[in-house]
């Protein structure tokens, strides 16, 4: 299986916790809104599952996947990621180790294909060649988390802000950099564009807070399901 972290950093996220930290304080409301965009996005496109999240990091929104019957298969690069995934809820997803740009699943196997909080923060052929990837093993749609122009960016305009270009090496301290620093900000043309390399189009465009803050989620539909 094609895991090489010379391709794909081996982006690191927090240390191991009792209590995920998607579930403290504002995380935890932060992660109510999100969890709820995301499965309106599944909802409105009348997916039966089972879903892929490529990737999976430590089991985002597994407990509400489970919650709410949806069947999710996830992959990461990290064996450290997919172990604590697998011990998100009992019993366990399915979680395999894979890499996101040559995955071992057949053409179409999944309905829908989720990517959440990656591909923005990696350059333009990367992104190229993983949209692609998970176009092909989608039978139907692609739900991709971007950012867009906020008020939230706005403001950091005013006070300066730059965005800085980082190595693959650098890529790799996911806490030791800011991760805003590395985020793409997208409008709807460029999410079309994206989208058009992997023989995707612009389904719908799902704000999780809108205007107040950048997230959001672009649900695309393969060309040759419409």
């Amino acid at each position: 299986m094609g895991t090489s972290s010379a391709e794909v950093p081996d982006v690191k996220g927090p240390p191991p916790s009792t209590v995920p930290p998607s579930e403290v304080g504002w995380r935890r409301v932060n992660s109510h809104f999100v969890y709820g965009t995301i499965r309106k996005a599944i909802r409105d496109g009348g997916v039966k599952g089972p879903i892929l999240m490529a990737p999976c990091g430590y089991g985002w929104y597994f407990q509400r996947f489970r919650r709410d019957n949806i069947e999710v298969v996830g992959m990461d690069i990290a064996p450290s990621r997919i172990e604590r995934a697998r011990a998100t809820v009992t019993p366990p997803m399915k979680v395999i180790e894979g890499n996101i740009l040559q995955m071992e699943f057949a053409d179409g196997q999944f309905e829908l294909v989720l990517t959440n909080r990656f591909l923005m923060h990696f350059e333009t052929d990367f992104r190229a060649r993983a949209m692609k990837e998970l176009a092909r093993v989608s039978r139907k749609y692609l739900l991709v988390h971007y950012d867009v122009p906020s008020q939230h960016t706005f403001m950091r305009k005013l006070r300066g802000f730059k965005k800085k270009d980082f190595t693959p090496e650098e890529l790799q301290g996911w806490r030791s950099n800011k991760r805003q620093k590395r985020r793409l900000i997208y409008t709807p043309e460029l999410m079309a564009a994206e989208g058009a390399t992997a023989g995707l189009v612009v389904k719908k465009i799902y704000h999780v807070f809108p205007v107040l803050a950048s997230r959001v989620y672009c649900l695309y539909e393969k060309k040759s399901a419409t």
